[in-house]
């Protein structure tokens, strides 16, 4: 008996022993900033962690090789229905509100076509030999991407969506995508724009597709020019410059507000952009006073505005006529062209096109076309896809303004390197 008792006495110095060895005495009463949240320790590290498998496996990760006892505890931050749970650095994950890790499983239609956008966006950017190449830019679309293979995750606030047919990962602000894959992480609703990247190499001159006249509605949906152009520069990842008269933004004969909000918010998504082309129609040199020249340069500014919370930054004059005291009045600068496709005059789709092809473009340079013509339309079937074949950006005026590094609202008026009338 006494032979036993004196083999647990051992037993329990051993044990004790034991424990004084691993157990860091320095982490007992350390306490979380968060009252529910779980402990997991090791000799040299102390990991709190939200009750939930995944935080468990996270704080085994944060501790595993420390050797510097170390304390890591976590900040809870509220995203919309969601967490992010924020030890620092790399360790950061989106939970719902039961600390389960976010799975994206269903993504939009539109949420495709964003990810189009950003997969393009990264080709220019990383893989310009292939970007600059019509048929692939035609070919790189939802319709032709195998999205039962993509997969999605969240990293920081950005979508990470892996490629594997393109071997890919694209980064998408969240911000755009929280409606796409139908949670909602608290980000103000933000009107979305594609990612536009403007190549710096002077191999790739940055130049503008200009329509004026517009916007042009017709009855069927399928049959409205404005419409088409939108469409035929989406299909190419190019983007154009719509101005725009301003009786013909209020009309409402064919189509409803609901109807014409949602062509432009299709347009900006796509990359366009939109300037006022005055009121009526009006030559402004034609006006009497200052005050009604400004309120033709207004309208279309002031309706667009209002409509749809957009900023006009630029306007044309009609016939391109301006004066010093049109000059005067104008709150945005006055945008000309150099080269002129005389679609509204000859209305011939191969004569637009070799007008329009003929001259060999530098950055700055803006075309004339107006969205009326069905003519138009049909010479742009050729031209767009031939002038990136040949290496050409086509951008928005003020993304091309950018480009040259010149404050739209700091010029009166441009025309471009060279008027080739």
């Amino acid at each position: 008996m006494q032979s036993v008792i004196i083999i647990a006495v051992l037993s329990a110095l051993v044990i004790t022993g034991f424990l004084l060895l691993t157990v860091n005495f320095s982490f007992i009463g350390k306490k979380s900033i968060h009252e529910d949240a779980k402990r997991y320790m090791t000799r040299h590290c102390l990991a709190f962690y939200p009750d939930s498998v995944e935080g468990k496996a996270r704080a085994k990760q944060i501790c595993k090789g420390v050797k510097d006892d170390s304390v890591y505890d976590y900040t809870l931050i509220p995203y919309g229905d969601y967490y992010l749970i924020n030890y620092g650095g790399e360790n950061r994950y989106f939970t719902d509100k039961n600390y389960v890790p976010v799975v994206i499983d269903n993504v939009s239609d539109y949420g495709k076509k964003i990810v189009v956008d950003y997969l393009r966006y990264t080709f220019k950017k990383d893989y310009p030999d292939k970007y600059y190449d019509s048929k692939f830019l035609k070919q790189l679309s939802v319709d032709n991407i195998d999205f039962d293979s993509v997969t999605y995750s969240i990293e920081e606030e950005s979508v990470k969506v892996n490629v594997p047919e393109y071997e890919m990962d694209v980064y998408i602000p969240l911000k755009y995508m929280q409606k796409e894959i139908g949670m909602d992480f608290g980000f103000p609703n933000e009107m979305y724009r594609k990612p536009v990247y403007i190549d710096p190499s002077p191999d790739h001159p940055v130049i503008c597709l200009t329509f004026d006249d517009g916007p042009q509605f017709r009855y069927e949906y399928g049959e409205c020019t404005t419409v088409e152009i939108v469409d035929l520069l989406s299909e190419y990842d190019a983007q154009g410059t719509f101005y725009m008269i301003g009786i013909y933004l209020e009309d409402r004969d064919i189509w409803a507000d609901y109807q014409v909000y949602t062509l432009f918010k299709k347009s900006y998504g796509n990359g366009n952009e939109f300037g006022s082309h005055t009121q009526s129609h009006a030559n402004l040199i034609d006006l009497e006073t200052a005050e009604e020249m400004k309120e033709e340069i207004d309208g279309p500014i002031d309706y667009m505005k209002e409509f749809m919370d957009y900023e006009m930054k630029t306007y044309r004059p009609v016939e391109g006529d301006f004066d010093e005291t049109v000059l005067n009045v104008q709150n945005v600068p006055a945008i000309l062209w150099d080269v002129d496709s005389e679609d509204w005059l000859t209305r011939n789709p191969d004569t637009i096109y070799h007008q329009v092809m003929k001259y060999d473009y530098e950055t700055g340079d803006i075309i004339l076309f107006h969205d009326a013509y069905d003519e138009t339309i049909e010479a742009l079937q050729k031209i767009i896809p031939e002038l990136i074949d040949r290496g050409c950006q086509l951008l928005t005026v003020t993304d091309m303004l950018k480009c040259l590094d010149i404050d739209p609202s700091l010029i009166s008026y441009y025309y471009g390197p060279y008027y080739y009338e």
